[in-house]
């Protein structure tokens, strides 16, 4: 099977040392997200460094230029990777429920969130999640001992492009990248491609 992973950061094999990725709703540590189509995975590859440098607007009394932290824009790499039949949970939709929302809803039984309520918060009430190592983990382990190397969220609406399958893969070990793509080349490749 052949999925797609973006990112900011340019690696040779998937390491949770290296490939750190920012995703929503807290998921980021449950294992290596990647996306069924190029275009889905090309957002990943898209975001902030962290820089220190002096500033060039801001001095000390001796004229002397100031040291900023300033948050630079910074474009990445599409992945294609390649994995053998991995054996995956599947969440799919259902009459009441996008495949998210029951993906969500699955992994909602390890969560702690904060609040003053008497009842029990969810994702849904947007409340700080308070165990959010601990809560990934335990569903992370609670799906291996099923037997499964990961889950698709199928049909997933992307916060930023359009629809596609949502893939988590546990291990890194069973990702093989097959190309890499810099996201500027790849987007001056497509702009050539529609002329």
């Amino acid at each position: 099977m052949i999925i797609y992973h973006g990112s900011i950061r340019k690696f040779n094999h998937f390491d949770k040392e290296l490939v750190v990725q920012p995703f929503m709703n807290d998921l980021d540590t449950i294992g290596f997200w990647l996306t069924s189509d190029i275009q889905s995975a090309k957002p990943f590859a898209e975001g902030t460094e962290t820089v220190i440098e002096k500033s060039r607007t801001e001095f000390w009394e001796d004229g002397e230029p100031k040291v900023v932290q300033i948050d630079k824009p910074v474009t990445g790499y599409v992945y294609k990777v390649y994995i053998d039949d991995p054996t995956l949970k599947k969440y799919e939709a259902s009459s009441e429920k996008h495949s998210y929302e029951v993906f969500m809803d699955d992994r909602d039984v390890f969560c702690d969130y904060l609040g003053a309520q008497k009842r029990k918060l969810t994702w849904r009430d947007k409340a700080i999640l308070l165990n959010k190592e601990e809560a990934n983990l335990r569903f992370r382990k609670h799906l291996i001992k099923q037997g499964y190397d990961g889950f698709v969220i199928q049909n997933t609406k992307q916060y930023h492009s359009g629809v596609s399958d949502l893939y988590c893969i546990f291990s890194g070990d069973s990702l093989h990248i097959a190309d890499i793509w810099a996201l500027d080349e790849l987007d001056n490749n497509q702009q050539v491609d529609e002329k």
